[in-house]
């Protein structure tokens, strides 16, 4: 029974059942999440396993099912797009580690907004980050090598938050200064400590 508490000497315990599994999911240690290190944490406690990001037909199986309306071409191309956006984060040429989180996201953004084109999808999520010049010319390459057309920062919409208005030249309205200690033990004021 998993809701039975057994009282034991120093604390209270509550058994496991012998075939009791926990999976525990983690990012990998260092930049860019700064997350512990898992294996480090609780490696001597836990069998812990390192999971590599799908192969190309699985990755295509997964995506199918978030995409089904999404043309096969384009599934295949972002997943060679992808792949190699990964191989460039091992070897140390991009910054992040992309995975198939970012991939199912625009799999599912193109699923339900077919309209929009892969281009605005991309930069919705390749947008928020902010790459060094040379980073972003990697990143269209990739995808341009791929057949897969993207510009990141172009934007396709303007955003105008309000008017614009110059103000006036700045004018002194007040000034302050710190009095001598002197000034405030003549006033009846405690002075400095």
């Amino acid at each position: 029974d998993p809701d039975e508490v057994i009282p034991g000497q120093e604390a209270q315990c509550i058994p496991l059942h012998p075939e009791f599994r926990l999976i525990a999911l983690a990012n990998r240690p260092g930049f860019p999440f700064h997350g512990n290190d898992f294996f480090r944490e609780v490696g001597d406690v836990f069998a812990c396993h390192a999971i590599d990001n799908p192969d190309a037909n699985s990755e295509m199986f997964l995506l199918r099912q978030y995409g089904p309306d999404v043309p096969q071409d384009t599934l295949r191309k972002l997943v060679a797009a992808f792949d190699e956006l990964r191989s460039m984060s091992d070897d140390g040429q991009l910054s992040y580690p992309y995975s198939t989180r970012e991939l199912t996201a625009i799999i599912k953004h193109m699923q339900a907004f077919p309209e929009d084109g892969v281009d605005r999808i991309l930069r919705n999520v390749f947008d928020f980050d902010n790459y060094s010049h040379e980073e972003k010319q990697l990143l269209m390459d990739v995808f341009a090598k791929n057949g897969i057309p993207f510009s990141i920062g172009a934007s396709s919409f303007h955003v105008s938050t309000g008017r614009t208005r110059a103000l006036p030249p700045p004018r002194l309205i007040e000034s302050w200064a710190l009095a001598p200690p002197s000034a405030a033990l003549v006033r009846g004021l405690p002075g400095p400590r």
